[in-house]
């Protein structure tokens, strides 16, 4: 995400702190798993529409790395994705959340 639309917008990604990966994700002080990651992202078609959604999830109090099968599994069963029209707009979205996240946690 440009500089400047983070500094306009504080949290562009506000929206979508009701799901519990985006709002944890989101918080600096949350932990990261061994390979550093508080946050991974895939997305694949589903009824029509490209998901994005965690790979990544805290479980039972912590951070555990999904299979991608088991990922896109919970995410369904979950309701807990977010929608897009196709791969490319949610590709850019996961690149700007994980630049807006490590920015947050430069701070």
């Amino acid at each position: 995400m440009p500089e400047s639309l983070m500094k306009k917008n504080k949290n562009p990604y506000q929206k979508y702190m009701g799901l519990s990966w985006m709002k944890r994700a989101l918080n600096p002080s949350t932990p990261t798993t061994k390979n550093n990651k508080t946050i991974f992202t895939e997305s694949n078609e589903f009824q029509g529409k490209e998901i994005l959604y965690p790979t990544v999830r805290m479980i039972d109090g912590k951070l555990a790395e999904l299979s991608s099968k088991q990922a896109f599994d919970m995410a369904v069963k979950n309701k807990d994705f977010i929608i897009f029209q196709d791969g490319r707009s949610a590709n850019n979205f996961a690149k700007g959340l994980t630049d807006y996240i490590s920015e947050l946690r430069k701070k």
